[in-house]
């Protein structure tokens, strides 16, 4: 029997994956439906990571980093400032690569890599959140397995609403269209109703290949600006992710 395949509903648009009860928890929303759990990948970056910090401050926001290691080794004083500054930090990898295709041990040595440099500026969280790269792997069987012999107790940090930031920059050709392509995004989320409670998604200049590349750095600062400032007029706070407190049986065996 294969370890995990997946079934479609026809009609419904329902993914259910099956494995031999190997799924670890994966998160979608936070408790509290006033608030949006933030999460910014890809950090940190000199020329927008201290910008990004100084704007979570002043909205009084507290985001949760997942960070990638070959960023973050060469600017572990900004790690050091974004713990300082209270927000959470988890590893995203070492390479930004998808490591649910290099295989296990890639993916043991990346994520023992990454969170071996977290830890020297905070105790290793538990239960520890991962978001790998582009999310791979939150529906195969062997990552989930690897994952939880790597770090016991972990969980997945999917998210219900992306900021979609990775495809800004290539809808720019003057620096004047940033500003209108991020707010065209904001208004589609503040305008989607499973927005409170979501766990909401956006990069430090997301790590891929496509054009508007030079756009990247003044679309992340435009972007958080105006969605912090578009949460405060929904009244919506922004706070770091927590942990399931548990996971029933089924959900060991059945991935929704």
């Amino acid at each position: 029997m294969a370890p995990c395949r997946r079934f479609r509903a026809k009609g419904f648009g329902l993914g259910i994956s099956w494995s031999l009860g190997h799924w670890l928890p994966v998160l979608r929303r936070v408790s509290d439906s006033g608030a949006v759990g933030l999460t910014i990948d890809d950090a940190p970056l000199p020329d927008t990571t201290p910008a990004l910090l100084d704007l979570l401050d002043r909205h009084k926001a507290v985001a949760t980093f997942f960070l990638s290691g070959c960023r973050a080794e060469p600017h572990q004083d900004i790690v050091a400032e974004i713990v300082a500054r209270g927000h959470a930090v988890y590893a995203h990898g070492w390479d930004h690569v998808r490591l649910d295709k290099a295989g296990p041990d890639r993916l043991l040595a990346d994520m023992t890599a990454c969170e071996e440099l977290l830890a020297r500026f905070r105790p290793t969280p538990y239960p520890y959140l991962v978001r790998l790269p582009q999310n791979g792997g939150y529906r195969n069987a062997t990552v989930h397995r690897t994952l939880a012999r790597w770090m016991p107790g972990c969980q997945f940090a999917h998210w219900g609403s992306s900021t979609e930031d990775h495809l800004i920059s290539t809808y720019c050709t003057e620096p004047e269209h940033v500003a209108v392509q991020c707010a065209r995004e904001v208004k589609r989320l503040m305008e989607d109703p499973r927005l409170p409670g979501s766990i909401l998604l956006m990069h430090d200049q997301p790590i891929n290949e496509r054009p508007g590349a030079q756009f990247k750095p003044a679309v992340t600062v435009t972007l958080l600006t105006q969605l912090l400032e578009a949460l405060d007029q929904r009244g919506l706070k922004t706070v770091p992710l927590t942990a399931a407190t548990g996971q029933s049986w089924w959900s060991r065996f059945a991935l929704v």
